[in-house]
């Protein structure tokens, strides 16, 4: 009998370098409520544990 696993659920994340923009979808942990009760989470961008933070429908690195 198999353990039931949640789905992974990837969001989309608005990484800007420069001029340019790409929307990359990445998995969105450790959700903290911040004071201004904004979610600030961490999330995984080549290879570097990076903050992100909500904006609109995206998810930008803070």
């Amino acid at each position: 009998m198999s353990i039931h696993k949640p789905p992974v659920v990837k969001y989309p994340v608005k990484v800007q370098r420069g001029n340019s923009q790409k929307i990359v979808y990445r998995t969105i942990r450790n959700i903290q409520q911040v004071k201004t009760h904004q979610a600030v989470v961490t999330t995984r961008i080549n290879k570097q544990c990076l903050m992100v933070r909500q904006e609109g429908i995206y998810w930008v690195v803070v």
